[in-house]
């Protein structure tokens, strides 16, 4: 059973909407691109275990798509989470090219590709790290606490992955993304003592969705250049050209329209300056003069409004970006 879905990460929409208004020459574009790309990777390395978790489907499972929970004065995030009545298992997956190994003498991974090598945290610290975390967590609102195994994916079926110590830690924990589901079934036999109740698992599950906290961006910490490009989008051609026009939005270069355009728009002044928006800021964002116009297009969207009419603000409803 999915108990909760994976959705995109709000950082790939914060690149997406950077990278989308950089101009194509400005110098800072590349280093935004790689971001997104990063992350972009980093995402279908998760989608690929809810892939092959997906072909073994079982009744006796409760899968949690990602999740971010509050930890004393922060949140820790867990990639996937899988609960039965005997274990828990932690799954942190990676999405590396090239060639990697794992040293969880010296922490680290160390990864070749393309001529170059680079170091990254060791993802099994990284998972004994979130079950430390879930442990701590879970005692704190007085569940029982099963076993909990960590598991780290590696998605790219090209990638050679190494373990000259041979180390039995590296050998049991790391997998390929298409192994995980028989990984779990051993665990299956590893733990035959039940741990917790339906009503247990249940009760888990039921708190872990009310205290899961999704990521609220905040714009300065992304390091956002000023000289973004304003405007709507066309949809056609890509430029920034678009005005409104009799209810739609027509292109000044293709002259193709469109008329829900500045929903893209919208969205990205959220993901870029604030959670909050009044008229006039939509107005200077979208290139348009009417308050009415504006206002139409803010109701339009089912926003949550704050405030009297004089100063009234809008904001992003839940799941406004999924």
């Amino acid at each position: 059973m999915i108990a909760k879905y994976r959705t995109i990460p709000m950082e790939i929409l914060i690149y997406e909407a950077i990278t989308r208004r950089l101009p194509d020459h400005h110098p800072r574009k590349p280093e935004f691109l790689s971001k997104l790309n990063r992350w972009k990777a980093g995402y279908k390395g998760e989608k690929e275990v809810d892939y092959f978790l997906s072909l073994f489907p079982d009744d006796d499972l409760t899968i949690f798509q990602y999740l971010r929970l509050p930890h004393q004065n922060g949140h820790f995030q867990i990639d996937t989470l899988i609960i039965s009545n005997w274990f828990i298992a932690i799954i942190e997956s990676k999405n590396l090219a090239g060639t990697i190994e794992v040293d969880p003498e010296l922490d680290q991974l160390l990864q070749n590709f393309d001529g170059s090598e680079k170091a990254y945290s060791n993802p099994i610290l990284q998972a004994e790290i979130q079950r430390s975390h879930l442990a701590k967590w879970l005692l704190k609102h007085q569940l029982p606490l099963p076993p909990i195994e960590i598991f780290v994916t590696i998605s790219n079926p090209q990638t050679i992955i190494k373990n000259p110590a041979h180390h039995k830690e590296v050998a049991h924990r790391i997998c390929r993304a298409a192994r995980i589901p028989f990984r779990i079934s051993t665990l299956k036999l590893k733990h035959t003592t039940e741990k917790l109740t339906k009503k247990d698992v249940k009760k888990v599950t039921r708190l872990l969705l009310k205290h899961h906290e999704p990521f609220i961006p905040d714009p300065p910490s992304f390091h956002i250049p000023l000289d973004l490009i304003t405007g709507v989008q066309c949809p056609h051609c890509q430029t920034f050209r678009m005005e409104r026009i009799h209810g739609t939005w027509l292109c000044q270069k293709c002259g193709k329209t469109a008329r829900e355009a500045h929903k893209t728009a919208v969205k990205d002044y959220f993901l870029l300056y604030s959670p909050i928006l009044s008229n006039i800021h939509l107005r200077n964002f979208l290139h348009i003069n009417s308050e009415d116009t504006a206002t139409r297009i803010l109701h339009s969207m089912n926003l949550l409004i704050n405030g009297t009419t004089k100063n009234r603000t809008y904001s992003p409803p839940k799941d406004f970006f999924s």
